[in-house]
């Protein structure tokens, strides 16, 4: 019987995690790729498991177990029978301007009962479990590791097994199959639940001695997990510890697929180890593994800060370092916060509160980083107050318990004022001084030390030494390591946002859009010059020189010199009395430097900050300045670009996809339907031109079989790779390719410089379509 149980939770689970990213991706060619899309389908699943939630900690604390049998059963035929009826997105007209209302309305008819139904899965099984009268139905939490067990195997299947070889259709297929296994399980553990039975002397030593073993805490902790008395006090403290961790995972993943690297996929990996943190927290050994990772937890939090820190001032770091830093954060945080939740966890009989509660916890987590975060925060400060409430659940000074009361009031004192105070101080000497204190410093090095030693590094060694020590001494006192640890975070984020180089900065749903300012020498001129360049984390979107003598000179990834040029070059002979061109992807808007007056060139930009700092004259000018004529539309690129056929414009001669360089792929835009598309919307001797520079994917495969398939001729390729270390501040190495169905286009662009594209039978992939795709084939390993 255990067995069935355990086989029901895991199957839940896994059913779970797979059905949200399936149907996320179904909603692309119908929705589009906004932040809209992706916040609402969020929010959405997280309200839905909230719903479910509440729904089995009613139906167990309120129906009889006649009742729950026949309402739960009622409720996965209906969820059944609805996954089966729908299963197409659609969207209206208008739902690319404000699509929320109408993706609540797809999703919960394509998804939502069905996800309501499994999500209530886990604290009712657990419940009916406990009412088995089997041997250890009086603590059935072991089987919220195997729900653990299996999200973790969902999540990693449907990148690395379901995705690659199964489309859409039949990815639903499957799914539903599983579901209706689930059913047959879920009912035979619904029938082997008894009706209220007094307690065996058996059942009573048992439960007395599972008792007496979750009392003992670590030292210093009052989690009581026995108690049956559940306070408000209590309740919160569950909310607190399920949102630390919820909000840490959040700001781990935003952190290193930002600010280190946005290798694809590499989200997985932190959520893989937040569930593993769960499975452990929820085993048998809870107590020595919180006991095991207090310490860890403590170091690798000042080691983030260190990182925070060194990360400000410009030092080098190791990216594979940085990543094991943050994982082993989030890895010890989670085992430290599920771990004492476990400790803490009620009775069988409160079984579906607690669940309850935990899952508003991991609900608030994501609210907070997910909405509250970028719509009040213009850094990633979020991640700075996890940070903070992670050391606040350590012990409260409960090693001083053998003191006296005056003697205990005074290391109090000490470590929560003394400490903070002592650290307030050292932050503002160095803040004010430091240039004068490193330079005091290298006096005292040895000169081949000295010499090597930057003001940046010195600078980050003051500013990360003391800190530590301070905190590290204040560990055994949560409060005090949280409000030792606030005051160098806190100036962190300070100068984050007042730093002379960084003159704009913004955050939106997309990310935090920075513009930075720095001075080029110009020998010709013999004078400094300035250039503005926009970022979005890792990834550089544009730069511009700031100079009336260069100003209208297109520079990065569209320098005339290298394969934008060539293309805007062949466009403009084809069409000297003006062509008409479409951009998905604005950025500084460098590309309308190559037009001219006869031209239209029209941006499809998905992000509305994006067009208000290319539109600034203070940023850049390429925009205000152009000869061109210009329209920004504001939207996703595909589904404005349906729009302007449906209201039958002019076609374009030339539709370029720039939309690739931040290593995050909008994979609706690169299928073999949006392909057709965009040649619906071209001229006959029109060319579609694709910006794949990235630096963790290899897209030339893939767009190499998107063009024989849709044109029969292979694309043109022009990558511009050579180009000496002094030009790079201005020019950036890049990979353009072109899809034609015009021989004499293609034979222009040869003609220019471009090369046919070819690609070695091993290496070709499988098209891409609105039902199929797969980014594991196209990364890049080594």
């Amino acid at each position: 019987m255990i067995i069935v149980f355990t086989l029901t939770v895991f199957l839940s689970a896994g059913l779970l995690f797979s059905v949200q990213p399936m149907v996320a991706k179904s909603l692309l060619p119908a929705f589009g790729g906004g932040s809209s899309v992706w916040t609402t389908c969020m929010l959405f699943y997280q309200v839905l498991l909230l719903l479910g939630y509440l729904y089995a900690h009613v139906l167990m604390t309120r129906f009889s177990r006649r009742s729950q049998l026949v309402i739960h059963s009622i409720l996965l035929v209906a969820a059944i029978t609805i996954g089966v009826l729908f299963d197409t997105p659609v969207a209206p007209e208008n739902a690319s301007t404000f699509p929320v209302p109408w993706l609540i309305l797809q999703l919960s008819l394509i998804s939502g009962l069905p996800f309501f139904a499994i999500s209530s899965a886990g604290p009712l099984i657990q419940g009916w479990f406990a009412r088995t009268g089997h041997e250890r139905a009086h603590d059935p939490y072991f089987l919220y590791a195997a729900s653990n067990a299996g999200s973790l195997i969902g999540l990693l299947a449907y990148p690395f097994l379901f995705e690659p070889n199964l489309g859409i259709a039949a990815q639903r297929q499957y799914w539903l199959i599983g579901f209706g296994v689930f059913i047959l399980l879920a009912m035979y553990a619904a029938s082997r639940t008894q009706k209220a039975t007094k307690e065996t002397p058996k059942q009573r030593k048992r439960r007395l001695k599972e008792e007496a073993r979750l009392t003992v805490v670590s030292p210093g902790d009052d989690d009581r997990a026995v108690d049956d008395v559940i306070t408000f006090k209590r309740r919160l403290f569950w909310i607190y510890l399920a949102f630390i961790p919820s909000t840490m995972l959040l700001g781990v993943t935003t952190y290193i697929t930002t600010d280190v690297v946005s290798l694809p996929l590499l989200w997985i990996l932190p959520l893989v180890l937040y569930l593993i943190t769960m499975i452990i927290a929820f085993g048998s050994k809870s107590q020595r593994a919180v006991k095991d990772f207090t310490r860890p937890m403590v170091l690798s939090t000042i080691a983030a800060m260190i990182l925070l820190m060194a990360s400000e001032m410009s030092a080098e770091l190791s990216m594979v370092m940085v990543i094991l830093i943050e994982l082993l954060l989030l890895t010890s945080v989670g085992i430290v916060c599920h771990g004492r939740l476990a400790m803490n966890r009620p009775a069988a009989k409160h079984l579906t509160e607690f669940y309850l509660l935990m899952s508003v916890g991991g609900a608030l987590g994501g609210f907070f980083n997910g909405i509250i975060a970028p719509l009040f925060f213009i850094t990633n400060f979020e991640y700075a107050i996890a940070l903070v409430l992670a050391v606040s659940v350590l012990p409260w000074s409960a090693d001083l318990v053998n003191l006296t009361k005056k003697k205990a009031r005074f290391v109090k004192i000490r470590r929560r004022v003394g400490y903070p105070l002592c650290l307030l101080l050292y932050v503002l000497v160095v803040g004010f001084y430091g240039t004068e204190i490193t330079n005091f410093v290298n006096q005292f090095l040895p000169t081949s030390i000295s010499e090597g030693f930057t003001v940046n590094m010195t600078m980050v060694f003051l500013m990360t030494v003391v800190p530590s020590v301070m905190i590290y001494l204040a560990w055994k006192d949560g409060l005090a390591c949280a409000i030792t640890i606030f005051l160098p975070l806190f100036a962190i984020q300070y100068n984050s946002v007042n730093t002379d180089s960084v003159i704009y900065i913004a955050r939106t749903f997309y990310g935090t859009h920075e513009v930075h300012q720095d001075f080029y020498p110009d020998t010709e001129l013999g004078r400094l010059v300035k250039i503005h360049t926009l970022k979005h984390g890792t990834t550089k979107h544009g730069v511009q020189f700031l100079d009336p003598a260069f100003e209208l000179e297109p520079l990065g990834y569209y320098h005339s010199n290298g394969p934008c040029g060539t293309i805007m070059r062949t466009i403009k002979s084809m069409r000297p009395e003006g062509a008409r061109i479409g951009i998905m992807g604005l950025g500084s808007g460098a590309i309308v430097a190559h037009g001219r007056p006869q031209d239209n060139i029209v941006f499809f930009e998905i992000d509305p900050e994006v067009k208000r700092i290319a539109e600034n004259p203070e940023l850049f000018t390429y925009l205000s300045n152009a000869r061109t004529q210009i329209e920004v539309r504001l939207g996703d690129a595909r589904k404005l670009i349906e729009d302007s056929q449906e209201n039958q414009e002019e076609k374009f001669d030339l539709l370029h996809a720039d939309a690739f360089t931040s290593d995050s792929i909008p994979v609706h835009l690169v299928t073999k339907e949006a392909i057709e598309l965009y040649f619906d919307r071209l001229t006959d001797d029109g060319m579609i031109v694709l910006h794949i520079s990235n630096r963790y994917l290899d897209l030339e495969p893939l767009v190499y079989e998107l063009s024989i398939q849709t044109t029969g001729l292979p694309p043109m390729v022009f990558d511009d790779v050579d180009i000496s270390e002094e030009d790079m501040v201005y020019h950036y190495p890049s990979k353009w390719m072109v899809i034609t169905k015009d021989v004499q286009t293609a034979i222009r662009l040869g003609e220019a410089g471009m090369l046919v594209s070819g690609v070695a039978d091993e290496d070709r992939v499988q098209i891409w379509t609105d039902d199929f795709s797969d980014i594991i084939s196209l990364i890049r390993w080594h």
